[in-house]
């Protein structure tokens, strides 16, 4: 560190008191002139707020992270470390990292295939990326975009929701409704500080709440945001609880994540 250059005297001692006073106090002022305010107004539309938020959602790219993942079963904790690679809108590729010994775990969804294999058991698993297929090996229950758009903390897309758009500002955040046949099927909750997303709540009949996700520590990555903790959870759901390090971008094309079929092992259809 730079050590200040010493005067012989203070400078309190150079400068009469009250102009020192003055002089610290318009410092002061005009840093807090400066300020952002405590949170940002709202949006003058929901389409204006959607698109904002696509604006700053993660580009077309593929991006690598280790992962603690946290599985809250019936009150059971379950922790897991893995690495991860993901690209929209529905390539992942999964690798465990044991405390020790090589990795027990491997997982790829890429081109509506999912296939999985196990060393411990020398056994490669193979079939639709379907959520009854998925949640055999990953504690979640959805599509594989549905999931991987979460897990990057985008809103999923919704292709059978009606354009149908209510928004509103609540409190801090800014609400965006989405209906069909005049019933929501999901909530979005976007900071207009920075246009990210920070919660989503989907609906099923009667609105009741089929799951909610929260994201927060967003951090530009590339050239566009992603949250480092997310939280995934529903009534009747396994509570999944992640948190990203070395999130970054990478050069790789949807041919890098099918797993390779092991040498001698007959695959095993998860599809009947």
């Amino acid at each position: 560190m730079n050590k200040m250059i010493a005067t012989d005297r203070p400078l309190w001692q150079r400068i009469p008191m009250l102009l020192w006073i003055a002089a610290f106090g318009l410092v002061l002022s005009g840093c807090a002139g400066r300020r952002p305010p405590a949170f940002q107004a709202g949006y003058p539309s929901p389409e204006a707020a959607l698109r904002a938020l696509a604006a700053s959602a993660p580009v077309d790219q593929t991006f690598t992270a280790t992962a603690r993942i946290e599985i809250n079963r019936h009150g059971e904790r379950y922790p897991l470390k893995i690495a991860v690679m993901m690209k929209r809108p529905a390539f992942l590729r999964v690798e465990s990292i044991p405390l020790l010994g090589p990795p027990d775990f491997f997982l790829s969804v890429a081109k509506d295939e999912l296939r999985v294999y196990l060393p411990g058991k020398n056994a490669f698993y193979t079939g639709r990326a379907i959520p009854q297929n998925i949640s055999r090996f990953f504690p979640i229950f959805m599509p594989a975009s549905e999931m991987i758009s979460l897990m990057m903390g985008v809103a999923p897309d919704n292709r059978e929701e009606s354009p149908a758009l209510r928004g509103e500002q609540e409190e801090r955040y800014y609400r965006v409704d989405g209906y069909a046949l005049d019933r929501r099927t999901r909530s979005l909750w976007i900071d207009p500080s920075g246009n990210r997303l920070v919660r989503i709540r989907t609906f099923a009949e009667g609105e009741t709440v089929v799951y909610e996700a929260a994201f927060a520590e967003h951090i530009l990555v590339g050239e566009g945001f992603m949250p480092q903790r997310l939280t995934i959870a529903g009534d009747g759901m396994t509570e999944l609880s992640i948190r990203y390090t070395d999130l970054r971008p990478i050069a790789a094309d949807p041919e890098s994540f099918p797993l390779p079929l092991p040498e001698g092992i007959t695959p095993i259809l998860l599809d009947p």
